[in-house]
């Protein structure tokens, strides 16, 4: 087990204690971001979630919704993401998430088809439609609709 801790240790970044977080998300599909952060917002299953450096260890469920990340030089990035987890330990910041998007880089006309399909399929009767399928792609479309190119929360 220390053998993985070492390789854990060298793979991520040293953070300044005090200082700033390192911050990761990830979906299925791979990495879509990591880099320094003065902070990070995230949806949390019980609202949204403030995480600060020198942060207490936590894991926590996510629900969809923006994560807001304010980097150590102002600059801020934000993006739409799915449900999930995030763990925060000694600076590092994990999110594990279904999706990811930067706001900046959403097709409102996709996410508007998705939206529609997804609401066409909640409104069909029988056992051929997954219902909860259903209501996690208009989730995801609404988000998506809702953040889309916002240059704030």
């Amino acid at each position: 087990m220390a053998d993985d801790t070492q390789s854990s240790q060298a793979r991520d970044p040293e953070v300044e204690q005090g200082r700033k977080l390192y911050c990761e998300i990830r979906t299925p599909d791979g990495p879509v971001w990591s880099g320094l952060a003065a902070s990070v917002t995230v949806p949390g299953a019980m609202g949204s979630m403030g995480i600060l450096p020198r942060h207490a260890p936590l894991m926590s469920s996510l629900e969809v919704g923006l994560v807001d990340i304010k980097e150590p030089g102002g600059d801020r990035r934000r993006f739409v993401t799915g449900l999930g987890f995030v763990e925060i330990y000694r600076n590092h910041v994990l999110l594990l998430v279904d999706f990811a998007d930067g706001t900046e880089g959403i097709d409102i006309e996709r996410a508007t088809a998705s939206r529609d399909r997804a609401a066409k399929r909640m409104r069909t009767v029988g056992e051929t439609v997954d219902q909860a399928r259903a209501e996690a792609a208009l989730k995801r479309a609404l988000m998506r609709l809702r953040f889309a190119g916002q240059p704030r929360i």
